[in-house]
């Protein structure tokens, strides 16, 4: 009885440490004070700066480059992802299929520095070869994106093609379908809640990020780095940006809590139904 009380309450400090700056932030953001410490009253001015202030055409252009950023880097990152997902599933040797699941979780543990470094490298080498316009300068973000969102992408759908069985696909394969019928047929419906799942955190890490971005950013702003160019130096954020980081964090909260919505059972409505 003791053990689960102390469990109980190790778990409540643990929440009130995750969630209780986001929640002082949130109330900060319905007050027209610069600190933290101080109460200046209600008011809503931090979310009129938001829409109407003079930082309010950075802040929307940031968050059009963050959104085309995260959803490209998405995009093709599912789809690299998918594509090595299924050909390390299809590798018959136990030895390489586990020397190449040890090669892709390498990106993950390693440190963000040393990626963000070796990518400037990397494209300081390409730039002398190939000769770029400043107006592409968002797609060294989004490659950079790529190179670390795609590693999550294969660690999602790895499993799900594990437990899916391989003698639906031979099935499709007698019955005449072609191997890429049977791929998109049977396969990737089959593998799709880990495809889904593998784009949703492609997307929060790349929303997320700020040291790769910071690094291979030029001539434009994300929401991550736009807010520590605001916050850099200071005690505490504009009131813009506690407004912005309140949206996005209910936003957020409300995504999750629609996608983790249970479905209705539908046996027990039948029954109900029935009688």
């Amino acid at each position: 009885m003791v053990k689960k009380i102390l469990v109980k309450c190790l778990f409540a400090l643990v929440l009130v440490f995750l969630y209780l700056p986001i929640l002082w932030m949130i109330i900060f953001s319905f007050t027209n004070t610069p600190s933290f410490s101080s109460w200046g009253g209600f008011s809503f001015d931090a979310y009129k700066e938001l829409f109407t202030g003079r930082d309010s055409t950075a802040i929307f252009e940031a968050l059009r480059n963050t959104a085309i950023i995260g959803v490209s880097a998405s995009l093709i990152s599912t789809l690299l992802g998918t594509m090595a997902a299924i050909g390390i599933n299809s590798i018959r040797s136990k030895k390489a299929k586990a020397v190449i699941t040890n090669i892709n979780q390498i990106p993950m543990v390693n440190s963000e520095i040393v990626t963000a470094v070796s990518l400037v490298l990397l494209f300081g080498i390409l730039r002398t070869f190939i000769q770029l316009d400043g107006e592409v300068q968002m797609l060294n973000v989004i490659l950079a994106h790529v190179t670390f969102c795609t590693p999550y992408v294969i660690l999602n759908v790895l499993p799900r093609l594990k437990q899916s069985d391989n003698k639906i696909y031979e099935a499709a394969l007698d019955l005449g379908c072609t191997p890429t019928q049977a791929l998109w047929k049977v396969v990737i419906p089959d593998i799709l809640p880990g495809i889904l799942m593998g784009f949703v955190m492609s997307f929060t890490l790349s929303i997320d990020d700020f040291v790769i971005t910071q690094f291979n950013i030029d001539g434009f702003q994300t929401l991550s780095t736009l807010i520590y160019l605001k916050a850099h130096g200071k005690k505490s954020l504009p009131a813009s940006m506690r407004a912005l980081s309140s949206i996005i964090f209910v936003v957020i909260l409300g995504l999750m809590a629609l996608i983790n919505r249970k479905p209705k059972n539908k046996t027990s409505k039948q029954g109900a139904y029935k009688k």
